[in-house]
């Protein structure tokens, strides 16, 4: 025998001698494989040259950990809202053009108390205004008097106006600058505004209590929702018991409209 065939014969007789032992493992392709025939324990615990096995390599690992909890959305405070602004006041010239027969001194007197009284009111719109300063400027006559030029003869004895007392018709005759009449209404108005005005009605005379007796009296007929809804002829009907000067009433609470009405 030469000495390839001898090398041949001794590789097949080892191949063999795995295969009847069962030492081989077949990989892929029908391949021995001969890496995964090496008995268990063969590298021994320290031997660190032995590669580890996969089921090792598999268990060292380290597992995915839990991913951190997030942190929780700070509150967003919201951003403070700016006040809402206050409700443009009538200026001197305007005042002038919605009442034209109004007296310059009056105008320069009236027009703070007027428009703190408005503000104070929720007279806060150009219907509301038109229609607010139109009432007084008929009721006071252009604003030239806070008291009626009548006596006040004519209300004694009137039980729905609460003169029930000798004397009370003239005691509590029209006075403000939307002519407040009765005694009831004088009480109410001292209850309102915290100044004893049945006991002294000429303090209703007075610029600084003519508007906010004035306001009183529209906020207790809700005139400014009736301004809104129903129209100046129904505003007019409340504040006045009818039409009387009806047609006066409408033309400057018009002309109130086109001055406030800016663009």
């Amino acid at each position: 025998m030469n000495v390839s065939r001898s090398r041949h014969f001794g590789v097949a007789l080892a191949a063999a001698t795995l295969i009847a032992t069962g030492a081989a493992v077949i990989g892929p392709g029908g391949v021995a494989n001969a890496a995964t025939a090496v008995p268990a324990g063969f590298y021994g615990p320290l031997d660190a040259s032995a590669p580890p096995r996969v089921e090792t390599l598999r268990a060292a690992k380290p597992a995915p950990a839990d991913p951190a909890p997030a942190e929780p959305a700070a509150a967003v405070e919201p951003a403070p809202q700016p006040p809402a602004p206050a409700p443009a006041g009538v200026t001197p010239d305007e005042l002038a053009r919605i009442v034209p027969g109004m007296p310059a001194e009056k105008i320069a007197e009236y027009v703070a108390p007027l428009n703190a009284a408005m503000e104070r009111g929720g007279i806060d719109n150009p219907v509301r205004q038109a229609a607010f300063i139109a009432q007084l400027a008929v009721e006071s006559d252009s604003f030239r008097t806070f008291e009626e030029y009548a006596s006040g003869g004519a209300y004694e004895g009137r039980a729905d106006l609460g003169n029930t007392q000798a004397g009370d018709g003239e005691r509590y005759k029209g006075r403000g600058a939307i002519q407040i009449t009765g005694r009831h209404n004088y009480e109410s108005l001292s209850q309102f505004t915290g100044i004893d005005f049945v006991a002294h009605p000429e303090l209703v005379e007075a610029p600084e209590n003519a508007f906010t007796t004035a306001v009183w009296y529209w906020q207790s007929r809700d005139l400014n929702q009736v301004a809104d809804s129903a129209g100046i002829v129904r505003v007019s009907e409340l504040v006045n018991g009818g039409h009387h000067a009806l047609e006066r009433r409408v033309a400057d609470f018009q002309r109130g409209l086109d001055v406030l009405i800016r663009p």
